[in-house]
């Protein structure tokens, strides 16, 4: 038993302030007990007071069963050993066989190639996976745990849940979370901590209802209208449908046309299966007020879950009715698996005119029609992008690769030219297009200030020939080049990896994903490898499979590379899981705007709005008027920022893109910032409605 005795914990801060006041209770150390405090502070304290890193000013905890330090934060790692050795280490003060605990370790976490490898230069998540493995492997009579009870980067979680259900059949846990789901799956017992008291509750839906109340009680006042949609969008989080079945009856009484209830009786359908009833509600929602943008996200995320083709054109044809960049850019990704290629590029072209200035999408939708054929639209795309951020040579670029398809030696001449003056690191890339799409002779150097073409060799370039192997499946071609490959050298990437490519146009996904693995691991710097095995990630129904590759991926210090893994963990993954992918994509995105466009927007999507306007300041020192990065980080702000912050990044907004300042408002209103709304009405003149439609 865990037994706090009118425990008093001053503050960090304040030494005269106390942050648990006269604390009581018994916690059972041999059950599955969850704790939830509805304030960070307290959770802070309340985890410190278990762990003994602090001692309470006033009364007593009395501690009746061995309990862990916190799982996943072990102190007494050294960094400068081993990973073998600090598991010695760890044995020999918990008085264990240390071959065993190695042994436990390595399994578990599946890191026997690092063992031998110092703390410090292991990479991130395999060092997360270390320290879980590693305090599940000790012996205790209880495990304490604050935060996850799974790493969440680890390679295969269902080797740590079977440790963790083998532990939980002979010793206790002890949870403290925010993760309401988790506390509910996991604890038999859940506890709440209330004023001066722990009550602790068998049934934890009803515990969490407490917690809820107890969360909104902290908040600071905020409207009506406020309150409903965070009491829906918590309630829809929660799985609460008596709760979402509440507020939509209280919604269509009073407006029987409402499409906030009508939206809300679409996803009571949803979770009770009856999907086609489910999507004409939401779809009716949608119809009744397309400026509500709640029911658009909905039908958003059950076009990605919809597996039947003529219901997937059917939400394909309704989300392409809204005039928002980002519900038409779902909507032609739709098209694209169910439709002609001529209506994709229809569909990526009305993307592009709605994206505007937004680089990021219109690269996206250029680079699609580039695919679909339609090269010159797609080279119009990147002219109009290019015309509007000269600074970015990643555009320059794509437009060159657009108009390797159609236009003459002296046009892309001087379009490598300027590649070649503006963006000399460009330039051996420029000439590798070139090769690729078949156009060898194309390829521009300095000549006493001027441009000029020189003959390449008439050989075809290797690239070239795999290319079209891989595009017509012709296997007989890419194992003559595979062999000529392994003859030259024996562990090449390249070898290796046309015979992974050979294997899978065979139907043998399992060696070829190992081929594909190991090239990678042989040349970190050759792309293709990597994008196949993205490329099999993304496909890859088996959950331990696609655990493996996205560890793989995640090895690779290229950003595209590891946003390669971050895409094929969101549709299946937990949000942790792929907020850590994201937080990783950004960490080596460099200076490439599009990858930290998308890195911060991925984070704010998935609730890390703080990480993302960190993400999206740094890419507004790369490009500081670029309209899309100030609209975005603004986004992210308006959760957490004062309205003077917001004011002056609203400012910002109206000097660089001034059509953007009433979508500004539009999002304070949203967000029910009613008088920072205001404010920027009055100090931003607005466009008048007919120059707004011209």
């Amino acid at each position: 038993m865990l037994i706090l005795e009118n425990v008093w914990v001053r503050s960090l801060q304040s030494r005269s302030h106390a942050v648990l006041c006269g604390l009581s209770g018994v916690i059972p150390t041999n059950r599955r007990v969850g704790i939830l405090c509805a304030s960070k502070i307290e959770r802070r304290a309340f985890s410190d007071l278990i762990s003994g890193v602090r001692q309470p000013a006033v009364g007593k905890v009395r501690r009746e069963a061995d309990i862990s330090s916190p799982v996943g934060r072990m102190a007494g790692i050294v960094a400068l050993h081993t990973l073998r050795r600090n598991c010695v280490f760890a044995a020999k003060m918990h008085r264990i066989e240390p071959g065993s605990l190695i042994k436990f370790v390595a399994f578990v976490a599946n890191i026997d190639a690092f063992m031998d490898v110092p703390y410090k230069h292991v990479p991130a998540d395999i060092a997360v996976a270390f320290r879980y493995a590693l305090s599940y492997g000790l012996p205790y009579e209880t495990y304490f745990v604050d935060g996850d009870i799974l790493p969440q980067t680890a390679e295969f979680t269902d080797r740590f849940a079977s440790v963790i259900k083998q532990r939980s059949a002979t010793s206790g846990f002890i949870v403290i979370s925010s993760n309401v789901a988790q506390v509910r799956e996991f604890c038999d017992i859940v506890g709440v901590v209330q004023a001066d008291k722990i009550v602790l509750y068998s049934n934890a839906q009803r515990a969490i209802h407490e917690y809820m109340r107890l969360v909104d009680l902290n908040k600071p006042d905020v409207d009506a209208t406020e309150t409903l949609l965070a009491r829906i969008r918590r309630a829809l989080k929660l799985e609460d449908w008596p709760m979402v079945a509440a507020i939509a009856t209280s919604e269509m009484q009073d407006d029987p046309d409402s499409p906030t209830a009508i939206w809300l009786y679409g996803e009571l359908a949803l979770s009770r299966g009856d999907r086609r009833r489910g999507i004409d509600l939401i779809i009716r929602a949608c119809q009744a007020n397309p400026s509500f943008e709640e029911p658009w996200k909905a039908l958003v995320r059950v076009a990605e879950d919809e597996q039947d083709e003529e219901r997937l054109k059917l939400l394909a044809s309704v989300l392409m009715t809204n005039d928002q960049c980002r519900i038409l850019r779902m909507a032609a990704k739709i098209i694209e698996q169910t439709g002609t290629d001529a209506a994709a590029a229809d569909a990526w072209r009305r993307v592009a005119a709605a994206a505007r200035t937004d680089v990021g999408v219109l690269i996206e939708a250029g680079d699609r029609l580039l695919r679909a054929g339609a090269g010159e639209d797609a080279a119009r795309i990147f002219e109009a992008a290019y015309a509007a951020d000269p600074t970015n040579g990643r555009l320059l670029v794509m437009l060159y690769r657009s108009e390797l398809l159609f236009s003459d030696n002296e046009r892309l001449a001087e379009l490598a030219a300027l590649i070649v003056e503006f963006y000399p690191e460009e330039a051996e890339r420029a000439v590798r297009l070139a090769q690729r799409a078949r156009r060898p002779e194309v390829k521009a150097i300095e000549d006493g200030g001027s441009s000029t073409l020189l003959e390449s060799v008439a050989e075809e370039a290797l690239p070239v020939r795999i290319g079209r192997a891989l595009k017509q499946q012709d296997v007989d071609a890419l194992a003559e080049i595979a062999e000529a490959e392994i003859r030259r050298e024996a562990d090449g990437a390249t070898g290796i990896w046309l015979l992974g490519e050979i294997a899978l146009i065979k139907g043998d996904r399992e060696r070829g994903g190992e081929l594909i693995l190991r090239a990678c691991q042989a040349d970190a710097e050759l792309e293709e490898p990597w994008k196949t095995l993205g490329r099999l990630a993304e496909e890859e129904k088996s959950e331990d499979r696609l655990s493996y590759y996205v560890s793989a991926l995640m090895t690779n210090g290229q950003g595209r590379i590891r946003r390669l893994a971050a895409k094929a963990l969101e549709p299946t993954g937990d949000e942790e899981s792929i907020l850590a992918a994201w937080r990783a994509v950004a960490h080596v995105a460099g200076a490439d705007l599009a990858l930290m466009l998308e890195a911060g927007d991925r984070l704010f999507r998935y609730g890390a709005a703080g990480e993302g306007a960190q993400v999206l300041s740094r890419a507004l020192q790369v490009d500081p008027r670029n309209g899309r990065v100030l609209m975005l980080l603004y986004r992210c702000e308006l959760t957490f920022s004062d309205d003077e912050r917001l004011l002056a990044l609203a400012g910002q907004i109206n000097d660089v893109s001034p059509a953007d300042i009433d979508r500004a408002i539009r999002l304070a209103l949203n967000a029910r910032k009613a008088d920072l709304g205001k404010r920027m009405k009055e100090r931003f003149k607005q466009p008048a409605p007919s120059d707004a439609s011209a």
